[in-house]
Order: C-alpha cells, then structure tokens, then sequence
C-alpha cells in the first residue's frame, strides 16, 4: 500500500456551485446557512405508492446520504427494517436548493423465510430483483466519481432487519453492493425493470446495478451463511471514499469474521472496476478489530493527509476509546490479521473527557487537515481534533479535541428523537464546507439541508495545539462580535 498514488476527486462534469458558493460568502467562519428551498416532502412519492408509513424514514432512521461531485447534488436513499419499504431515491439539487425525485419504488413480494426451522413472515423481496430492498444505511452510502455512480451496502432491509438479499423464486442469495446511476434518474419510473407499489405495469429506468457477482478471483469470499447471523455483516456499518490510481476505492467495515466477536468490525477493502464497461470490483479483507476498539452504530472517514481509516466508538461496556484508527498503508489483503484498529480517547482542553455517542456523524475537513464532529443534539456546535503522534512516530492513544461554538443564530436544531447524523455529515471539497441533512420535522415536513463554513484554516501538527487554541480564539472572538452586530 505504500506506493499507491493518492488523488483527488476530479468531476466527470462542471456542476453549478454558484447557489451554495453565494450561501457560504455571505456565512461568518464558524457559522451555518441553510440551503434548502423547497421542502423535502414536496419531492415524495404519491401517497398510493407508499408502503408502510411514509418516506420520513428515509431521511430519520439511521439515514445516510452522498455527495455527487459531478453533478453538485446530494442523493438520500434509505428507509429499511420498521420503518419504510420505499426503496425511491430523492436527489437534492446543489444548483438551486430543490428536492426532486429520482425514482419510484419497486413492487415488493412477501415472502416468509423458514429461520431454524420456523416460518418467519417480515421477509420481503424487490419483485424483480433489479434494484435494493430499502433500507437502513447507517454510515454506508456514497459516490463513485470515477464511474459516476452512487453505492450502498445497505444495512437492515425491510422489513426482516437482515442485509441486503434478492429472490430467485425458489431461495435468497446475497446482494450487493448496489450501485444508482443518476444519469438514469426518473421521478416516474422505478429503479428496476417494471412495476412499482401501486402499479405493476409501471416502466422501470433499469437505475440499479446489484454487484455481488461482479468480483475478481481473488476478492475475499462473503463469511457464513444466510442462516448462522452473518447476513447482516453491513448493519451499523461504515465507509469512507477515496481515489487510488485513478480507481474508485472504497474502505468499508463488515462484521468480524469470527464466532463470539458481537460488536467488533473488520475493514475490508473495495476497488469498482470500469462498471460501465464490464470491468471486475476488487473486494479484499485487509484489517481487523483491537479488543479495545468495537464498534456499532457509528460513522468514519480517512485521513488523507494521514493515510487513517478513522471511525467513532460508541459501545457500551467499560471501553474508554471514543475513534478507532486504522492505519491505511499497513492495509495487506494477504495478512488482515496484522493491521489491527488502535483505540483512541478523545480529552478536552481542560483535561476533562469527551463523551462519544452513537450519535455522531464525522468526515474529514481536507482544507484543514482536523477531523469534524457534528451529533445536530447541541445546536450548531462542532468539534475537533486530529491525529497526535508520539516522538517515534507511533499514534498516540489519545487526542484533544474542542468544542467550536457557532458564530451565527442560524443553526440546525433537530427534534429530541433523533436517531443520530451518521452518515448524514460530509465535506464538499469544492467548496470547503461541510453539508448536513437535518432531521426529518413532522411539522414542517421537511428534512433541510444546510452548510456549515469551517473555522479552522492550519493543520495541527503534533505539539501545535496551544498555538491552533491561540489562533481559534481569536477567530471565535471576531464570530462572537459578528453574532452579536
């Protein structure tokens, strides 16, 4: 891993970024602004075509969303387990703040599964198996800028809870990753072959392509059975994105391969080949999980500067890591076993301990080189840290972290049933901001979409923090007389 040539997103086509770069002109350091113009529930599907509550869930229940650098648009899909069947997907449009639709959802078949020997009836299967079962995202949705494509490993489906499966008519198999091609959108075609909910003669736009037979030789083979607990290895799972070679790479956690390990996560590596084209996805087992550093519901992203898979810990237990750390350049397919995740606990600037839940979304800010907090349960608040090292150059197990007030009335506030961000938080590195979708209102019905413009500008480095506290407080103080003008 240590020769592979890092680059940078590069877009396949100019996005108009004129709306959020005005947004964020007229925005303090410090402070957000939102930019959604239409609400969220303007875009929804038909009631007709609703199964089972409403595409609320979608933006509520452990939603995640993905950031188009090619088009400038966020794309929200979800919904899962008891909460929604939906499987449509909602596009919101960076050029002028509008929700829109991509697709309609696909019919779906009940079909009960014989579980240990007894008929379990929450089973339910897309029709046509050309596209996903809805579903619980948690921290697992993202773009392939490279293929143009967004991706998901799901979570917990509608309505059993279990990974992500299609039905051949006679048994379920495995299925995905799944991949969306925005270029295919259509608010009144379904993302599979044909038929939707409410009709079953309605044309599907053929959006989804299921990659689970779509993998090189020596990609590492799926762990267990559908029947011994192993089908919901991306539940309460993780990814982060990041081009190597040219190619779309993604890191992603899976559940440990191992009896007896509940709680804990392996990273696996997943490289997309030319998808348009025929081309094969790499997908290899390349670290596992410390003792010390389990993970469940939680988000991550890497550390480019650093070469880190960086993801929260929130596990209940006497665990005191609040991140755990995986150093990228030990990632070796042929030996996952001798890159282990290093817990790490988080300590304020006082010496008191930050408390990490499992509400947390995190990414990394590439401007800065900090990595950036954000649980929309404080108001605007955001936190901070990086990466500190010992003199010989091993991590350190801890790392401070602040608290970053906002510096303008202008903040997200989220009802107090909120299920967490996740993966609900990303940087947009073309504008040097972070986006957040808020969560769902039922009053407004809508789920806003807003931008946070980052304070701090310098990388830290290790032993710099007195300096970076220096420079934030006089940053903090010309926000707090902005506030207050």
């Amino acid at each position: 891993m240590a020769g592979i040539l890092l680059c940078a997103s590069q877009s396949m086509a100019t996005s108009d970024l004129s709306y959020l770069q005005g947004l964020l002109s007229n925005t303090p350091a410090g402070g957000w602004v939102k930019a959604s113009t239409t609400t969220y529930s303007s875009a929804w599907v038909p009631t007709n075509e609703m199964l089972v509550g409403t595409p609320a869930g979608i933006a509520r229940a452990w939603a995640s969303v993905a950031w188009d650098s090619n088009s400038g648009n966020l794309l929200l899909w979800g919904g899962g387990h008891a909460n929604y069947g939906g499987n449509e997907m909602y596009v919101w449009k960076g050029s002028d703040g509008a929700w829109t639709r991509g697709s309609l959802p696909s019919a779906l078949s009940n079909v009960p599964q014989v579980i240990n020997g007894v008929s379990d009836t929450r089973y339910f299967f897309v029709t046509d198996s050309a596209a996903p079962q809805s579903s619980h995202p948690y921290d697992n949705n993202l773009f392939l800028p490279v293929n143009n494509m967004f991706m998901t490993f799901g979570g917990a489906a509608y309505n059993s809870g279990r990974g992500l499966e299609t039905w051949n008519g006679s048994t379920a198999a495995r299925a995905g990753p799944w991949l969306w091609d925005p270029t295919k959108a259509d608010a009144n075609k379904t993302g599979g072959i044909q038929g939707s909910i409410a009709n079953p003669n309605t044309l599907g736009g053929q959006m989804w392509t299921n990659r689970i037979d779509s993998r090189t030789p020596d990609s590492t083979a799926p762990f267990g059975s559908l029947t011994n607990g192993t089908a919901d290895r991306f539940v309460n799972g993780t990814t982060a994105y990041r081009q190597e070679d040219g190619k779309d790479v993604v890191y992603v956690t899976e559940k440990a391969r191992c009896s007896g390990c509940a709680g804990y996560r392996d990273l696996y590596r997943y490289e997309a080949g030319d998808v348009r084209n025929g081309g094969l996805d790499r997908y290899q087992w390349v670290g596992i999980s410390d003792w010390n550093a389990p993970s469940t519901t939680g988000a991550a992203t890497i550390d480019s500067q650093r070469q880190l898979y960086v993801h929260t810990i929130a596990y209940p237990g006497s665990y005191p890591a609040d991140l755990g750390v995986w150093d990228l350049t030990q990632s070796e397919a042929a030996n996952p076993g001798a890159n282990r995740n290093k817990p790490i606990q988080l300590i304020q600037a006082d010496g008191s301990a930050f408390v990490m839940t499992d509400k947390y979304g995190l990414d990394y800010d590439e401007a800065s080189g900090m990595l950036v907090l954000w649980d929309n349960m404080q108001g605007g608040r955001v936190w901070v840290t990086s990466a500190e090292y010992d003199t010989d150059g091993s991590l350190k197990s801890s790392w401070t972290v602040l608290a970053l007030e906002p510096s303008s009335l202008a903040f997200p506030a989220a009802p107090a049933a909120t299920v967490g961000v996740l993966g609900r938080w990303k940087y947009i590195n073309e504008l040097g901001a972070f986006i957040a979708l808020n969560e769902f209102n039922s009053t407004t019905g809508d789920a806003e979409v807003w931008l946070y413009k980052p304070v701090v500008t310098v990388v830290p480095e290790a032993g710099t923090w007195a300096m970076l506290l220096a420079g934030l407080g006089v940053v903090l103080m010309r926000a707090r007389r902005h506030r207050a003008a």
